[in-house]
């Protein structure tokens, strides 16, 4: 197979739900970096991709003007999906987000990936404002915790 094809065979399993595929087509050293705040990991990856579904079933990557130059690929990612069930991230120190209803459209986004022995070892998508998943959640009204900033004391251990 060649990297087009694995880089399609791989986006076409993710969006039907077909994730043992999907496992296939991903190296076990995979990194996916750019739609969460920290890379993730294949198996971390994959469990996103599962509840992004259960949550979102028409979830899509609209994967378009892809090319290759040897192993590395180059394409541009609109990923759109209607939040028609409960979203579950835990992972992401979120509570359960109730179903909208509302269709999310995220901004365009170049996408780099790098294939390996007919398997994608890397996939990069650029960080754009209103893009990844702090984009997808901010659609549907919510957001990702933030962290607490340096230095600062939480209140509740101060003793009197």
């Amino acid at each position: 197979m060649r990297t087009v094809e694995t880089v399609s065979a791989l986006v076409t399993a993710l969006q039907s739900g077909d994730l043992e595929l999907a496992a296939t087509l991903l190296s076990e050293d995979c990194v996916v970096s750019g739609f969460t705040p920290e890379p993730l990991k294949r198996d971390e990856f994959l469990a996103l991709q599962s509840q992004l579904l259960a949550a979102m079933p028409d979830f899509s990557y609209n994967l378009s003007q892809i090319d290759a130059e040897g192993k590395n690929a180059h394409a541009f990612i609109t990923i759109t999906g209607t939040n028609t069930n409960n979203l579950e991230l835990p992972e992401f120190g979120l509570r359960s987000i109730p179903a909208t209803g509302l269709q999310i459209v995220l901004p365009q986004v170049p996408s780099s990936w790098r294939v390996r022995h007919e398997a994608v070892v890397k996939i990069e998508m650029e960080e754009v404002p209103g893009g990844g998943l702090t984009g997808l959640l901010q659609q549907i009204g919510d957001e990702l915790p933030t962290a607490p900033r340096v230095g600062e004391i939480d209140q509740r251990n101060l003793t009197s």
